[in-house]
């Protein structure tokens, strides 16, 4: 009876560090780190639980075991994939704009002694000269004992991206948004560890800057630094303060301008969706910039219009890399304000809602089916009874796992010129062995009997296993067909009404 509330209990705990974490990231990161170590361990030891005790089999235990090696798979999958876009595109090795990774600092290109780059791609799109480099923060392991291993938990937990976009040279400014920043309106625990977690790889530029203000409403969400104060005030107009407060990947992104390049960082490798997708937001901000900005720091007159003129739509910056799928449900997406979807996270959406659509379809027919008495009715010859609140208890690695039986009568009947076997839940007195009861069968896979006269047990099963088909429905409703979040329609709201 306990061990769902295990299940629970461990998620909600997770989701409580994690709350804590994000909230006591300014007062003290070693805290935060200690609370986010704890979140992961809650929700791996509830997952590994469920998995053990829900199915009473060793099986995902051995599958749990397998971790690391589905993780090396997918890491060679991965670098292939990610040479294989590559190569389509007129690219080159080496960078001719933007900085380099060094430990936290986008440092010159001729630095001395930059971080070494897992990949780099540099090309041209739309009028614009993008860079992508992938880098580690983790020092280089070639002296280590247990090399290999470290270079899969290197890639689970240490692997950034940094997208650059070439602009006119200007001063430095950064642009970050702050945890906590939508209470206690908005309980926002996921978004905040996003922040957090995407800041640990973050590029800070390599110049002396202070904090500046800009307004109240903006400060709240985001704490902006620069280098010329009169730059920043320059470049967060109104409508460049509007874009980031409404576009919500500004939400979980820090950005930066400095020298020939504007960039902003990711957790994770340098994949094409994040290359594109990161790259067309910087393509974005860089044409709501005023053109004053451009002419007055860097005497270019020409950047503005040609910022201006490129195509940043998502079919036109992005085409028809996400397929014949994908592409329309990104462009639904891009319109809601969500994040789009990649292959790997559309596929695994789409195979979990299927999985749970399908898992509760023949349960709740079937439950129907008795409830509405169109289900087929039959002569049950009983075999044998049980009067239920027996407790079947199996070893986990949680401990014993105990359910109670239900009272249930079992026989065979005869249809189509075939005996069939089919058990039902009773409810009040049960028959005795050898006596004949009718008793309805469900017409779909599984065939449960329930009891005539009867349907507490039908509702019963009908609620549950509902459950089921309603999540995975909800789960494709919101990849397939999103709505703009709660607080982006809000927000869109209030702009509204105070022009």
């Amino acid at each position: 009876m306990l061990g769902p509330w295990f299940v629970v209990g461990g998620y909600a705990l997770a989701f409580v560090l994690m709350w804590i974490a994000g909230r006591a990231e300014r007062r003290s990161p070693v805290a935060s780190a200690v609370c986010y170590s704890l979140s992961g361990i809650a929700i791996s030891e509830a997952s590994l639980y469920w998995l053990s005790a829900g199915t009473g089999s060793d099986v995902p235990q051995l599958l749990w075991y397998a971790f690391p090696l589905v993780v090396t798979v997918l890491v060679m999958w991965r670098g292939w994939h990610q040479r294989n876009w590559v190569k389509r595109l007129d690219s080159v090795d080496e960078p001719a704009f933007g900085f380099l990774p060094h430990r936290g600092v986008a440092v010159a290109l001729d630095h001395p002694d930059p971080s070494p780059r897992r990949a780099t791609v540099e090309f041209t799109h739309n009028g614009h000269r993008l860079l992508g480099m992938e880098y580690s923060t983790r020092p280089p392991r070639e002296n280590e004992v247990f090399a290999a291993a470290g270079q899969v938990a290197e890639e689970i937990d240490s692997v950034n991206s940094v997208v650059e976009l070439r602009i006119p040279h200007v001063p430095a400014l950064t642009i970050s948004p702050r945890t906590g920043a939508f209470e206690p309106e908005h309980f926002t625990p996921l978004e905040d560890a996003r922040i957090t977690r995407n800041a640990f790889g973050w590029l800070r530029p390599d110049t002396t800057f202070g904090s500046f203000e800009v307004d109240p409403e903006f400060d709240r969400r985001y704490s902006v630094s620069t280098s010329d104060p009169e730059f920043a005030h320059a470049v967060l107009t109104g409508e460049v303060r509007e874009l980031i407060m409404t576009d919500l990947w500004f939400r979980v992104h820090q950005v930066a301008f400095h020298g020939d390049a504007l960039w902003t960082t990711d957790t994770g490798g340098l994949t094409e969706d994040r290359m594109f997708g990161n790259s067309r937001r910087l393509a974005v901000l860089a044409a709501a910039v005023p053109a004053p900005v451009w002419e007055t720091w860097a005497a270019d007159r020409d950047f503005h219009t040609a910022a201006t003129r490129s195509d940043t739509s998502y079919d036109g910056w992005s085409g028809k890399r996400g397929g014949f799928i994908r592409t329309p449900v990104n462009r639904r997406r891009e319109a809601a304000d969500r994040q789009p979807v990649t292959s790997t996270s559309l596929t695994v959406r789409s195979l979990i809602a299927l999985g749970l659509i399908a898992l509760g379809a023949g349960p709740v027919g079937n439950s129907v089916a008795a409830i509405t008495g169109l289900a087929p009715q039959v002569h049950l010859a009983v075999d044998n009874i049980s009067a239920g609140g027996t407790r079947h208890c199996v070893s986990t690695t949680g401990g014993l796992s105990c359910s109670a039986d239900r009272p249930s009568v079992r026989g065979t009947y005869t249809d189509d010129g075939g005996i069939h076997q089919v058990s039902a839940d009773w409810s009040g007195e049960l028959p005795r062995r050898g006596d004949v009861v009718e008793v309805m069968v469900g017409p779909l896979w599984g065939h449960p009997g329930y009891q005539i006269g009867s349907r507490t047990y039908a509702v019963l099963d009908f609620l549950i296993c509902l459950l089921y088909p309603l999540v995975g429905l909800y789960l494709a409703k919101r990849t397939y067909l999103p709505r703009p979040p709660r607080r982006a329609r809000r927000m869109r709201e209030r702009l509204t009404s105070s022009v």
